[in-house]
C-alpha cells in the first residue's frame, strides 16, 4: 500500500530509518521467494547483523521461507508487493 511501512513487527514511529528497515524487510521476502531455501539462504543477508535493516530483512525472508510450497498471507506481506509461490 503506498505510503504504508511495514518492518515485520509493530512499530511506535515512523521516519527515515524506517523507510530503510521496510524496504529491508520487503527484500527478505522476496529474495527468498525467489528460489528454494537452498539456494537462497537466509545467511544471504546483505545487511551488517545486529541492526534494524537486517532484522528486518530477516523477518521477511522468515516470512516467506514460512509460507513455502505456497503463497505468503495477505496480513503477512504487510505493504510489500505479493509475491508468488515460494520454492520449497
Amino acid at each position: 500500500m503506498p505510503g504504508k511501512l511495514c518492518t515485520g513487527k509493530k512499530q511506535n514511529n515512523a521516519g527515515a530509518g524506517r523507510l530503510r528497515n521496510s524496504k529491508s524487510f520487503c527484500e527478505g521476502m522476496a529474495y527468498r521467494a525467489s528460489g528454494t531455501a537452498i539456494a537462497k539462504p537466509v545467511t544471504d543477508n546483505p545487511h551488517q547483523a545486529g541492526n534494524e535493516a537486517s532484522d528486518a530483512w530477516i523477518l521477511g525472508w522468515t516470512i516467506a521461507d514460512d509460507g513455502a510450497g505456497g503463497n505468503v498471507s495477505k496480513a503477512s506481506l504487510g505493504c510489500c508487493a505479493s509475491i508468488p509461490t515460494v520454492p520449497v
